[in-house]
């Protein structure tokens, strides 16, 4: 009977919240990665010269793994001497380049331009550790900060396989997901890391396209409708009216008639006079834009104008009009809208969804797997 029992756990993994059961199954698909893998983090590139600091002993590897130098705090070098790939490795946990503490090793790999990309390899589980708390506040529901570590590690995941040719994975920055290193880490995030270790979230026994937002206003986008290409069956509009609850659910800004004349100078119609929205995608959010100026008229989409304008224009979900201050924008939510919105996952999470739950509201249709080699 135990062998049984070993048997089936070792197919599926079933956690129960009152009478809802998740099913997580191990992944094993034929581009399955390993558990042991790392993850490739871009920090930045360096052309002079460069300082890694550690807490304690700092040891230089060069691309035979041999150790090269032996130093404590700090190493300083000027790379435009080097040669060929080196690695930094810690004796205590924590490299710092640029004010950033990290886990894992730092490499320094030439790219075409004689620069060297600075790049932290580290275990895509202690990335998780700094990506979720710089994702979204760690003290956020449990649950909610479940949902962001397998949306973080499904997005990681699906980076890794796409980029095996690549110098690098992923950005430390929003170009991919925010990485702040070890100083953001926090228990609670670190717990939610834990509780869900190795846990992805798969469509066909793919990695999904998990992409995030902020808020999404009340009704998320379909990705087609921000990037083109083709639907996704697991990406569709979802109502999401728990976005209430965050930030920047509403919003305005008024832009004064020279900012507006600035920041659209390159459609060529000088001095702007008013802006009509043409038309909407189905979720309510801006398609097509005619902005009427003195010496003419230009059509632009949505995605467009929300480029020029900046921060001021927090997603596409928004009205404009000319008032005697300039242009009022008013609008709904932060981000593209497509997947998850983070500030919905907190307010299901507040009314005690499971993380199961939140993700197949956004994501239709997914399964959980688990990496297991």
């Amino acid at each position: 009977m135990n062998r049984l029992k070993s048997i089936l756990f070792s197919f599926l993994v079933l956690a129960a919240w009152g009478c809802n059961t998740i099913i997580i199954k191990p992944w094993n698909g034929p581009h399955a990665i390993k558990s042991s893998d790392k993850i490739r983090v871009f920090l930045g590139k360096a052309e002079s010269d460069l300082m890694v600091k550690s807490d304690g002993v700092i040891f230089v590897y060069d691309v035979n793994d041999l150790l090269i130098k032996r130093a404590y705090d700090h190493v300083s070098l000027d790379i435009r001497k080097l040669k060929a790939p080196i690695r930094f490795v810690a004796d205590n946990p924590g490299l710092e380049y640029k004010g950033r503490k990290v886990r894992g090793e730092i490499l320094l790999q030439p790219d075409k331009s004689g620069s060297f990309l600075v790049i932290n390899r580290i275990p895509l589980e202690e990335y998780l550790f700094a990506v979720v708390p710089s994702e979204v506040p760690a003290g956020w529901p449990l649950e909610a900060l479940k949902a962001q570590a397998i949306c973080s590690r499904t997005y990681a995941v699906r980076e890794i396989l796409n980029k095996r040719n690549a110098d690098y994975d992923v950005e430390a920055t929003v170009n991919s997901q925010a990485y702040a290193g070890m100083d953001k880490e926090n228990p609670k995030t670190t717990q939610a890391v834990r509780d869900t270790e190795g846990v992805l979230a798969i469509y066909d026994e793919d990695p999904i396209h998990m992409f995030f937002h902020s808020n999404s206003g009340g009704k998320t986008e379909t990705p087609d409708q921000v990037w083109g290409g083709k639907r996704l069956p697991y990406l569709e509009s979802v109502s999401s009216k728990f976005d209430e609850a965050g930030d920047n659910f509403v919003w305005k800004d008024i832009l004064s008639q020279e900012r507006m004349d600035s920041n659209l100078s390159s459609l060529g119609v000088g001095s702007v006079q008013s802006i009509q929205v043409l038309s909407r995608t189905p979720s309510g959010r801006v398609d097509l834009l005619e902005v009427i100026g003195k010496q003419g008229t230009s059509k632009i989409k949505g995605k467009e104008f929300r480029n020029l304008l900046g921060a001021s224009v927090k997603s596409l979900r928004f009205g404009i009009k000319r008032d005697h201050e300039g242009f009022l924008i008013k609008g709904m939510g932060s981000g593209h809208g497509v997947g998850l919105s983070q500030w919905g996952s907190f307010g299901m999470a507040k009314q005690n969804y499971t993380y199961a739950e939140i993700l197949r509201h956004y994501y239709q249709g997914i399964e959980f797997a688990r990496i297991t080699r």
